[in-house]
């Protein structure tokens, strides 16, 4: 009796692990493709079905109720982000990873702010998808390690998110580094942990930083006390933002040998500002920064660390905010 009654308990518990497994949608115009995903997922979610176009994703996706759908960007049809559009309006709560062979910064800033969770290269299916969808199916972001912040640079305003914080420095001391050979002036703004870490790993690249810093080549300025000269009221004023960054961009222009190239300024006084639960200033000041960087000679790029915008106190759309104000997104480690 014991032993039918033992078993009896497995196979309840099977079924229930077998029931509530996520149930997921995949659409490619690639008919090898799907039947190599559909092994792939086979294992850890339900494949509910299988979608040639959009048109046919939408369908079943409204047919079915996938917890989650997977779509290619390009799609007879209706496409990945139109796609993406209309799952959004008629499930808000399905989540969506884009696979494709597209690394173009642009179309990857272009998902996040459309609402996608994840975005894996159609190279690193193997590696990466299931990875994905786990972060997406638990609320989190998951996106492609092809990106270096170099290669967003020429953006007039570009983001940065890490989910690790050696990972970020490196990547920032580096493109520090190549700034200052330049002879183009750079300014960090950040916490002191932050820039103790890149003047670290500045002169562990035998950049002569005192000389830099005389020069005024090299600016380092505390993110707190950078916030304290335009914030009033728990709240950015434009004004009083673009006068602190005409002023640090008078240094360059009065450099004894000449106008030295233009001004790169990296900051995380938004994340401070996230850190003290302001996420409305956060935004606030994303949006100006933006509308700074196209009137004035200067880039900028952003830094968060990806907890910062994944807390729980946070507004769900913080990310899709913040993305929205930056031309161009990279970031630091695999997945975030």
């Amino acid at each position: 009796m014991n032993g039918r009654t033992e078993l009896l308990k497995l196979e309840i518990r099977l079924n229930i692990s077998a029931s509530v497994r996520p149930r997921v949608l995949v659409a490619d115009d690639h008919v090898h493709l799907l039947e190599s995903v559909s092994r792939l997922l086979a294992g850890a979610f339900d494949v509910v079905g299988t979608a040639a176009d959009g048109r046919q994703a939408l369908e079943m996706a409204r047919r079915l109720r996938p917890d989650l759908v997977v779509l290619d960007v390009t799609m007879p049809h209706g496409d990945g982000f139109e796609t993406l559009e209309e799952l959004r309006r008629h499930g808000p709560d399905t989540k969506v990873v884009f696979l494709t062979m597209h690394s173009e910064d642009e179309i990857v800033a272009a998902a996040i702010n459309g609402g996608a969770h994840g975005y894996v290269l159609k190279s690193r299916i193997h590696r990466d998808l299931i990875s994905a969808i786990d972060h997406a199916l638990s609320g989190r972001l998951f996106l492609p390690s092809v990106t270096s912040l170099s290669t967003v640079a020429g953006s007039r305003h570009a983001l940065q998110l890490y989910a690790n914080v050696n990972h970020f420095l490196d990547e920032v001391s580096r493109l520090v580094a190549s700034t200052l050979r330049l002879g183009e002036p750079v300014v960090v703004v950040s916490t002191e942990a932050n820039r103790r870490g890149i003047a670290q790993r500045l002169q562990a690249r035998r950049v002569n930083l005192a000389a830099l810093v005389e020069q005024e080549q090299y600016v380092a300025m505390d993110s707190l006390l950078a916030l304290s000269e335009f914030m009033r009221d728990g709240s950015p004023d434009k004004d009083r933002l673009a006068a602190m960054i005409e002023d640090l961009d008078r240094r360059r222009l009065a450099a004894a040998n000449g106008p030295r190239g233009r001004l790169t300024i990296f900051g995380d006084m938004s994340v401070t500002l996230c850190c003290d639960g302001n996420f409305e200033a956060a935004v606030v000041l994303e949006g100006m920064w933006d509308e700074l960087t196209r009137a004035l000679p200067f880039v900028t790029v952003c830094s968060y660390p990806i907890e910062c915008v994944e807390d729980s106190a946070a507004p769900h759309n913080l990310l899709q905010h913040v993305c929205a104000a930056h031309g161009a997104i990279s970031h630091a480690g695999n997945a975030v």
